[in-house]
């Protein structure tokens, strides 16, 4: 199956056990993961081979989290240097109390990266798809300028480019707003996931208030004219401890809707996004012609992610599937 490449920070995370506040912790569930690598070990699962490229510091965290990558079957490339690995907190929410992140990332040995140090055609090499996230260019200059070398070489050498916007405001800290710097990024793009609300805020494209999706979805690939698919997920009567879900999907003709699926009790919701990323390579590969199918996987993707503590999806396809086709509701599998 096609050979696909990551690029982003892979970072440590804690969280405090049985819901407690930050304020309370006096001990941390840990984890490692974050955007690009949650869809490269998601990838993996499925059976799709993955390279992730990223750098760590030279000490027991790093080999950690590396380990933890190799065991999903992700072949980690890793720059080691720096003295740091980054770190974030997150504090699950309840009910209507809202989950939080507080990041501790800053001076990373990912942050110490440099252009002209990662070969990205020997990167590319026998790979048919990159994928790259917003969190990246958000963090420093120099990375955003490292994602444009990416970028214009895997554009070059015949890649299928996709990304998560992945608008994170408190992240945009090094004096450029993420509307300077993505719409540069995003030209490349072949396949785009965002919403509505990231519209001006990420790509600088106004819309009008009560614009459709398929109206908003027209004006960004006007602007973007590499752009042959765009998806987008919502949340649904969403507080902290249960979600509706669904997704759409627009190919520049047709805007595909996926089932709705109700989330009564979300044991972790971060990763979601890029457990729906997972979900919806691996389906425009599978099912290249299929758009609905490709849809649904996703959709289903990362409702079952909902119910994995930890930043990475460990559904497998087979549990996926059986939840498009109906299986859910908590029945045992005997």
């Amino acid at each position: 199956m096609s050979r696909v490449v990551t690029f982003g920070e892979l970072l440590l995370r804690l969280s405090p056990p049985s819901h407690l506040r930050l304020t309370q912790a006096r001990s941390f569930d840990l984890y490692y993961g974050c955007a690009e690598a949650n869809v490269a070990a998601s990838l993996s699962k499925f059976g799709v081979s993955v390279k992730f490229i990223t750098a760590v510091p030279d000490n027991e965290l790093g080999e950690s989290s590396l380990s933890m990558l190799r065991s999903f079957g992700v072949e980690p490339i890793s720059f080691i240097q720096g003295k740091r690995l980054g770190i974030y907190y997150f504090e699950q929410g309840a009910s209507e109390r809202p989950g939080k992140v507080v990041y501790d990332r800053e001076d990373s040995s990912f942050s110490t990266l440099k252009k002209g140090m990662i070969n990205w055609e020997d990167a590319f090499k026998d790979a048919d798809w990159f994928h790259w996230s917003g969190i990246t260019p958000s963090l420093t200059l120099e990375l955003a300028e490292i994602c444009e070398e990416a970028l214009t070489v895997a554009s070059r050498m015949g890649l299928t480019i996709s990304a998560d916007l992945n608008f994170r405001p408190t992240l945009w800290k090094y004096g450029k707003k993420a509307n300077e710097i993505m719409p540069n990024l995003v030209q490349y793009c072949d396949f785009l996931l965002g919403g509505a609300d990231e519209s001006e805020n990420v790509l600088g494209i106004t819309v009008e208030e009560n614009a459709t999706r398929e109206e908003i979805y027209t004006k960004w690939m006007e602007k973007f004219p590499k752009l042959k698919n765009i998806v987008s997920t919502r949340r649904i009567k969403a507080n902290a401890s249960s979600n509706g879900l669904n997704a759409v999907f627009w190919d520049g003709k047709k805007l595909y809707r996926s089932q709705k699926y109700y989330v009564s009790h979300i044991i972790d919701r971060i990763g979601a996004g890029d457990a729906f990323m997972a979900g919806i390579i691996y389906g425009m590969i599978t099912w290249p012609e299929d758009h609905q199918m490709a849809l649904e996987f996703a959709v289903a993707a990362t409702c079952l992610k909902h119910s994995i503590s930890g930043d990475i999806n460990l559904a497998t396809v087979n549990e996926i599937k059986a939840l498009m086709e109906g299986s859910g509701g908590g029945r045992v599998s005997r």
